[in-house]
């Protein structure tokens, strides 16, 4: 059983993060706008089994805490026994919220075999957020696949194999064929189709100057040590959204919001993660002329999302062509507008863990293993829009 905060500890956290909770980047529910929140809660799912609670009551507490602030949360790694899922929405509607669930099937992995089986889920609060017509998992034919397959075999081969006339062709063939069982993993090197379909949910968001039509995409990409594969989900699932943003966003007016783990590593920086985004970006929209635009403000903001702050995996972005959203230009306004209008911003729980005193480890570094485990090894991130109206901020270019 993990290590955990005790009660008498979880009341410290709590009672510091009273003091001033947007410090620690804790949102602030407020009547004119909405919080539209991104989170990876380490294996959310079963409440109990033979060894006890899964979540310590103080860190379940903790996750209703920010979730109360929310209006909108997509949530990584619900498990497929939705128990936590379900126990969180009662909660807070037994504390006067109105929230509801929906969530994907079970993706990851095939029925009775092992895999990295998880849901994409969503809290969302009734009384700001409403349900639209659309939900479907992102996934590609299997004409696609095969195609994929196919061309990622004859790399494989094209690089791993000698001509045919070397002495040691056949030799080699057969070492190669060996490892047929490994070709979709390790022996393949492009992408084939996503390990975790990623989950998309239309909510819209009304007031009296308009609505929000969001066609929200859960996302859990491939994690693991290979960059390649990393690299190649994102892009991968970034080239869906931008080439459906043609119909969807420029000609039906939908935004396409990207809520996500994404794993992104596949740079030694947040600037080199920012300019490879940049640079796919570019070229693609000089190949097709797309008219959407896109914003990753977490890759501007400095934030480290990991809850050991070494890296920033964890993203709300969009793809719209909306002058209500701001582009990645206008990030630096975040925050300066009014109350209610754009903002964004990461609950910092290691620094109040820290702050507070039982995280606290014996060296430099925080006592991880009391948290990660019990509580989550992601930070939440959020962003805050105006409920839709004829006077809120316009994000022009001149």
């Amino acid at each position: 059983m993990p290590k955990h905060f005790s009660p008498a500890e979880w009341q410290t956290i709590n009672t510091h993060l009273d003091q001033n909770p947007t410090a620690y980047g804790m949102p602030e529910r407020r009547d004119d706008s909405v919080i539209l929140a991104s989170w990876n809660i380490r294996k959310f799912g079963t409440l109990a089994d033979e060894d006890g609670p899964r979540k310590s009551p103080g860190a379940f507490a903790m996750i209703e805490r920010f979730c109360s602030a929310c209006d909108l949360v997509a949530i990584q790694e619900v498990q497929p026994n939705t128990a936590s899922l379900y126990e969180l929405r009662d909660r807070l509607n037994a504390a006067g919220g109105t929230f509801d669930v929906i969530y994907s099937d079970i993706t990851g992995r095939a029925p009775g075999q092992m895999g990295m089986a998880e849901r994409s889920g969503f809290l969302f609060n009734t009384a700001r957020v409403r349900r639209g017509d659309l939900a479907s998992d992102l996934s590609f034919d299997r004409s696609a696949v095969v195609k994929n397959m196919n061309k990622a075999l004859a790399e494989s081969i094209a690089k791993e194999l000698p001509p045919s006339d070397d002495p040691t062709f056949m030799e080699k063939v057969q070492h190669w064929l060996s490892g047929a069982t490994q070709m979709a993993g390790a022996r393949l090197k492009k992408f084939v189709q996503f390990i975790r379909a990623p989950h998309l949910v239309e909510f819209v968001i009304e007031g009296p100057g308009g609505d929000y039509q969001l066609y929200c995409v859960n996302a859990h990409l491939v994690s693991g040590d290979s960059k390649r594969e990393r690299q190649q989900e994102f892009f991968a699932l970034l080239e869906w959204l931008l080439l459906d943003s043609e119909s969807t966003v420029a000609e039906d007016g939908k935004i396409f919001l990207l809520m996500a783990d994404l794993n992104l590593d596949f740079e030694s920086s947040v600037d080199k993660r920012k300019r490879g985004v940049e640079a796919y970006l570019t070229d693609l929209n000089s190949e097709r002329n797309l008219r959407a635009k896109v914003n990753f403000p977490f890759l501007d903001g400095g934030f480290l999302t990991n809850a050991r702050r070494d890296e920033t995996y964890d993203h709300i972005a969009w793809i719209a062509q909306d002058e209500r959203l701001p582009r990645g230009r206008h990030n630096a306004l975040a925050g300066t507008l009014g109350a209610n209008q754009f903002d964004y911003g990461m609950f910092d729980f290691t620094q109040l863990f820290v702050d507070a005193g039982p995280a606290q480890g014996q060296g430099t570094d925080p006592d991880y293993s009391k948290f990660e485990h019990d509580f989550s090894d992601h930070m939440p991130i959020w962003v805050r829009l105006p409920i839709p109206s004829n006077g809120q901020h316009r994000f022009t270019v001149d």
